[in-house]
């Protein structure tokens, strides 16, 4: 059977340090029904291993249930509300009606106890029996993969302004392109993220009833959408987990989300090494689409660089990363250090040239953020947009700039360089990783590197993980280079980028898997 809790702690590292902490685990369980029931609707679907969990308690005080043992020593203030044994029946009176009220217990509790519960008379009737109805499962209706129609729930955040977000918005572009049937169903990525995009908004719906599931999210995000929405969208469909991952290997952690879904799909070669060794679904590796849209018009760079307040004459390259993500793999204290390398300040050649560095304004201080804001405060050639543009606006700040810089450690498939490459701009990048499947000369220039390895602080899921060290030099030798002898502005089509294109290589697989209806479960519970 399918575990969630292992599921659950595997995914949340606070989860498993707290499931750890204990021998007995009692300080997990004791979240576990207070907060994790709630917020995690699939547990309502595993009765059996709830009860199985209380079961599996151990008490420290006699006369009590190991389930109340742990709820009295874990709960904040309930020992000193409750001294034992003399208030022992006070706090059975309290376990018995305010406590499966308010802590989630009715599941944990065996069926002699759940008899007494359904016995007790007002003023508490009314309450528990409209208690216990919210913390019990219902079961979501359910239709047959093979009666279901040809279409695609793209499941990913519909609004947010990030890459991930950008991934679900263009896969959806892709699909209508190809006239796929799609719905875009939007998933909440986090208080930090701007949700500003309303691109697609008509498309957007709360559930999706087509036969065919995209989950345009990491691993990590796919499992939690699972916990916290439960079975009801996997249930009768076919799942695919489009996933982005930048290192090397898949994470252990993350193996068990394999078992959710039924296919993977994967942007770039380097993922898909990553994910070979340990994926036994069918994995296709299938590029994303990647088109500009509306980029805010001005009538020649001039306006535009006045209107981002940047200087009219200089060769600019620009980078851009979302602070919010892993600074580390975005790497732009090199950015920084191959221009002064390339353009020191005291030198005649360092005052036509500009390094513009566009950032979401962090949701909290970030340390290696402010001392490179100081660095860049000393040189006045730097150029800091701290602040979320809207997309046509962020379009128009590269659109007005040279070159295109990313010294990154790893990217998944590098959203941000392909769209340069579109609005012509000249890309020198790291030569490692998912951008490397289309940053080819003469379009792009690729910088040399050393693998090293990811320390456990600079990334999620670090360990026995490596990445790419760009090398400073080579970059500043390019940068130069690109300056004294600069290619002509190219405005090439790149068909490898569009949704008519990649929305047809969609249908095609899409297609194949239809005529799968027979062999495709229909619970959740077959599949896993």
């Amino acid at each position: 059977m399918f575990n969630p809790l292992a599921l659950l702690i595997n995914i949340f590292p606070d989860l498993q340090r707290l499931y750890k902490r204990d021998r007995d685990h009692s300080t997990f369980f004791a979240w576990l029904t207070v907060h994790g029931y709630n917020r995690f609707q699939v547990l309502r679907e595993y009765p059996e291993l709830l009860h199985a969990i209380s079961l599996a308690l151990s008490s420290s005080h006699s006369g009590l249930t190991p389930l109340q043992s742990v709820i009295l020593s874990r709960l904040k203030g309930l020992a000193q509300a409750f001294p034992q044994p003399e208030q022992r029946q006070q706090f059975l009176n309290w376990f018995y009606t305010y406590g499966v009220e308010e802590c989630n217990l009715w599941p944990f509790l065996n069926e002699e106890e759940q008899k007494l519960v359904l016995s007790i008379g007002e003023p508490f009737r009314s309450r528990l029996r409209a208690a216990i109805a919210k913390q019990q499962y219902v079961a979501p209706k359910r239709r047959p993969f093979a009666k279901r129609k040809f279409g695609v729930n793209v499941i990913g955040y519909a609004f947010g302004q990030l890459g991930v977000g950008e991934d679900s918005r263009m896969a959806t572009r892709a699909l209508l392109a190809a006239r796929v049937p799609v719905t875009l169903v939007d998933f909440q990525p986090g208080d930090a993220v701007p949700q500003n995009d309303a691109s697609m908004a008509k498309h957007v719906s709360k559930n999706g009833d087509y036969a065919i599931n995209m989950f345009c999210m990491t691993a990590e995000e796919n499992a939690r959408f699972y916990l916290e929405r439960s079975s009801g969208q996997f249930n009768d469909r076919y799942s695919i987990g489009y996933w982005p991952w930048e290192l090397g290997k898949f994470p252990k952690d993350w193996e068990m989300v394999l078992e959710l879904v039924d296919e993977v799909w994967v942007s770039t070669q380097h993922t898909y090494n990553s994910l070979r060794p340990v994926c036994s679904k069918p994995l296709q590796v299938m590029p994303m689409a990647v088109e500009l849209g509306e980029v805010m018009p001005f009538a020649n760079r001039k306006l535009a660089r006045a209107h981002f307040k940047l200087p009219q004459a200089a060769k600019l390259f620009c980078f851009a990363f979302d602070l919010n993500s892993y600074i580390h793999r975005k790497n732009p204290q090199a950015c920084i250090d191959a221009f002064l390398q390339a353009f020191p300040l005291q030198a005649k050649a360092g005052a036509d040239v500009g390094l513009v560095i566009k950032v979401h304004k962090p949701v909290r201080k970030n340390p290696l953020w402010e001392r490179l804001k100081k660095l860049a405060a000393r040189d006045p050639r730097i150029h800091i947009i701290e602040g979320t543009l809207p997309r046509p606006e962020l379009l128009a700040l590269y659109q007005a700039c040279d070159c295109f810089v990313s010294l990154h450690r790893a990217e998944g498939f590098g959203r941000g360089l392909a769209e340069a490459l579109q609005l012509g701009l000249h890309v020198i990048c790291t030569g490692y990783s998912g951008n490397v499947d289309f940053c080819h000369p003469p379009y792009a220039d690729l910088v040399r590197y050393q693998l090293v390895k990811v320390r456990a602080s600079e990334y999620t899921q670090a360990k026995g993980q490596v990445w790419a060290e760009p090398d400073v030099k080579h970059a500043a030798q390019l940068m130069k280079q690109f300056v004294r002898n600069p290619p002509k502005r190219r405005k090439r089509k790149w068909p490898e980028f569009s949704a008519a294109v990649v929305g047809k290589r969609y249908e095609k697989r899409l297609r194949e898997i239809m005529k799968l209806a027979p062999a495709v479960p229909s619970s959740f519970r077959e599949k896993s």
